[in-house]
């Protein structure tokens, strides 16, 4: 993650990302993070302060749906 948020023009100090696929909505998505132990501890980690999120869909995809949440610390 920090190389294409770094190719973005993001200068951070800490970057951190969760990934999700398949998933019908933001909350299920959510729900999976918390119940991971990696995922949450991005979401709880007070370092992080700026976040980024994002989805993308394609209909050719077994999966369907991509979830995705970009963390910065300044």
């Amino acid at each position: 993650p920090a190389d294409r948020a770094r190719a973005a023009g993001y200068r951070g100090r800490q970057i951190g990302e969760n990934i999700a696929a398949g998933q019908g909505s933001p909350s299920q998505a959510m729900s999976g993070w918390l119940a991971s132990p990696g995922h949450c501890a991005n979401l709880m980690n007070p370092m992080f302060t700026q976040v980024g999120a994002a989805y993308a869909s394609d209909s050719r995809s077994n999966k369907g749906v991509y979830w995705t949440m970009l963390f910065g610390a300044p």
